[in-house]
């Protein structure tokens, strides 16, 4: 919820992965953002790298410790060479001739654990700063419906996902 999130080159996660996969146009910019720490955020990263953005970094508001996204994922977005600017947030986004071209954002440390039980983050007062940006990809507080899942008796994880044994790739 930023200042200027509903200017064109702004999107959401999800609905930006829905629209590749079911073969839609989707159109990236040259430099994209990707805002978010999970595993949607870092699908969304290197689709927009492999749909021919040049520069595509992911903005995460933490450290490297509390990314919910797997090792697996943040290893292999590494690999690609996307990188993640940590305990970084967005305060909001500008545009120049109706269309997106700056992201204004602010550093962060690093507080006492909130409601998630990870540090929480707080801004750095006089450390904002703009970067040039013409594609936006919000994925953020993005979560798999278990509802259905927990009247089957299936357990599932302190992230609301469904819990398996790793050994075995099956559920309780």
């Amino acid at each position: 919820r930023v200042e200027g999130e509903d200017l064109p080159g702004v999107t959401e996660g999800i609905r930006f992965l829905r629209a590749v996969n079911l073969g839609e146009k989707v159109e990236v910019g040259k430099k994209a953002a990707v805002i978010g720490g999970g595993n949607t955020a870092v699908d969304c990263a290197r689709t927009a790298k492999r749909l021919g953005a040049e520069d595509v970094k992911i903005v995460y508001r933490r450290s490297r410790s509390e990314m919910p996204a797997s090792a697996e994922e943040v290893a292999a977005v590494e690999e690609e060479g996307i990188p993640i600017e940590f305990l970084t947030t967005p305060t909001r986004f500008l545009s120049e001739n109706g269309k997106l071209a700056k992201m204004e954002c602010v550093r962060m440390k690093l507080g006492e654990p909130d409601a998630s039980g990870r540090p929480r983050p707080i801004p750095i007062e006089g450390s904002e700063f703009t970067t040039p940006i013409d594609m936006v990809i919000a994925a953020l507080g993005q979560a798999a419906e278990t509802e259905f899942v927990k009247e089957l008796g299936v357990s599932l994880s302190r992230r609301n996902t469904i819990e398996i044994y790793p050994k075995f790739g099956a559920t309780n």
